[in-house]
């Protein structure tokens, strides 16, 4: 699904967000599409991460398009 939020744990780390764009996850089926939907929505390409990296309990990491677990994270970092 989609989430607006400031930061996020991935790898043990936390990862600072641009907070005007949204966490988003994806199933491999629908990668391109939602990869699509994020650009054309934001102008700007998501940084990836593989949904399994994403250690925060809170996220909701359903697939945006079908619901299914997502297996990719869709975010922007700050400063890159």
């Amino acid at each position: 699904m989609e989430q607006m939020m400031k930061s996020i744990y991935i790898e043990g780390k936390v990862v600072e967000l641009q907070e005007e764009f949204p966490v988003r996850f994806a199933c491999m089926e629908h990668f391109d599409q939602e990869l699509d939907e994020y650009v054309n929505d934001y102008e700007v390409a998501p940084d990836t991460y593989a949904a399994q990296a994403v250690e925060d309990e809170a996220v909701d990491k359903r697939c945006r398009a079908c619901g299914e677990p997502g297996q990719i994270a869709l975010l922007r970092e700050k400063g890159l």
